[in-house]
């Protein structure tokens, strides 16, 4: 007899990139990574990083809802130097030389364009992905120079901290201290430290499974029912928004980056899929804090200063979208996962993550060919983007 959390591991593996296109990307990657550090570079000097970012570098990655939609693979490159040495503008030009000359050596039929932060690489030839390069430099000291300005204590997670480019911005083009900031790793080291518990017993029961040692089993083989639960909510999310589009315009649609923070917040290490799903979705607007005039703050766990939900004080309308998509959401979960049998629950998710995902998953359940949550794929994340 399979139980409801069978089927929301199967629906969840549905939604996984599949492993082809997978494959294919950290491999572009990679190749990219390797042209920076090539000889003829003019990067190589630099000691270039690529790395993932986001869901990519977190292991939520979601299928879009259709299939002439791409993923999105999120990278940083990042060069050592300090700000002492570059602007902005000269370190999005270094960047961006090098991934022309990649296009032109790779005889790419799409020049890379150029958005307010990265440089973004098109690929024609079926990947159905494009990268997004977001030029870097190290930020560690004067990130937490200016958070002790500021009356706050330094996290070991701000060792990752990096400046950015924005070529929006007054000094954009001028040597400055005075640049945009990120934390993509330390924000992924914050996010896995949220589900360590059931991350490690997922490893180690793999590890028993197959009779190898905890260190045997790579870290990316392991999807723990946080991640599984952001997959699910950020689908329903993107059906949900897409019928209501013309309700709340194109620019309302709720940004994944809440949604996994607030969802990484209200887990508390539960171990099935289906207790905590409904608890994340239950208790994510717990962890929204307000300031004294009631705008929103939804803080960056590894930059107290930023807030995540700023811009819905200019944009009302992102706060009442969000806020009536997560109340959707916990309704048709909520009714949903409580039904007495595995069919009439797919029935019922269908409207709302997908009919092609669910009858995936139903199938997949039923044919005894769905895997245990220790055993589902994850992408890749490089054991050298962790926090040091």
């Amino acid at each position: 007899m399979y139980n409801v959390t069978s089927l929301l591991e199967a629906i969840s593996e549905a939604l996984d990139i599949p492993e082809s296109y997978y494959k294919q990307a950290v491999k572009r990657y990679k190749s990219i990574g390797t042209w920076l550090e090539r000889d003829e570079s003019i990067v190589t000097c630099y000691n270039p990083e690529i790395y993932p970012q986001g869901s990519f570098l977190i292991g939520t990655v979601t299928k879009p809802i259709s299939g002439a939609e791409e993923y999105d693979i999120d990278l940083v490159s990042e060069l050592s130097l300090q700000k002492t040495e570059v602007s902005q503008e000269r370190l999005k030009y270094l960047v961006g030389h090098e991934i022309e000359s990649y296009v032109r050596a790779n005889t790419m039929n799409s020049r890379p364009e150029e958005s307010r932060r990265c440089w973004t690489l098109n690929y024609a030839d079926g990947a159905q992905f494009h990268a997004d390069i977001l030029p870097a430099i190290p930020d560690a000291e004067p990130f937490k120079q200016f958070l002790e300005s500021r009356g706050y204590t330094p996290s070991n997670w701000s060792d990752c901290a990096i400046a950015i480019t924005d070529n929006t911005l007054p000094n954009y083009s001028l040597i400055s201290p005075d640049w945009p900031n990120s934390n993509p790793k330390g924000y992924a080291a914050w996010f896995r430290h949220r589900m360590e518990t059931q991350f490690n017993a997922i490893r180690k029961s793999l590890a028993e499974s197959i009779q190898r040692q905890v260190e045997d089993v790579p870290e990316y083989k392991v999807k723990t029912p946080l991640q599984r639960s952001i997959q699910i909510l950020k689908r329903h999310r993107d059906i949900w928004f897409d019928k209501n589009q013309s309700v709340y315009g194109k620019k309302a649609k709720p940004i994944s980056i809440i949604i996994t923070t607030l969802a990484a917040h209200a887990y508390n290490n539960e171990a099935d899929l289906q207790q905590a799903l409904l608890k994340i979705v239950k208790e994510m607007p717990c962890h929204i804090e307000y300031y004294n005039n009631g705008a929103a703050l939804i803080r960056n766990p590894v930059n107290p200063l930023e807030n995540f939900a700023d811009k819905w004080q200019e944009y009302p309308i992102r706060k009442t979208c969000f806020m009536d998509w997560l109340r959707q959401a916990q309704y048709d979960l909520t009714q949903a996962l409580g039904l007495s049998d595995i069919q009439s629950v797919g029935k019922s998710l269908k409207p709302c993550l997908g009919e092609q995902v669910t009858s995936d998953g139903l199938r997949n359940v039923s044919n005894g060919r769905s895997r245990p949550a220790s055993t589902l794929s994850a992408t890749v994340i490089p054991k050298k983007s962790y926090a040091r």
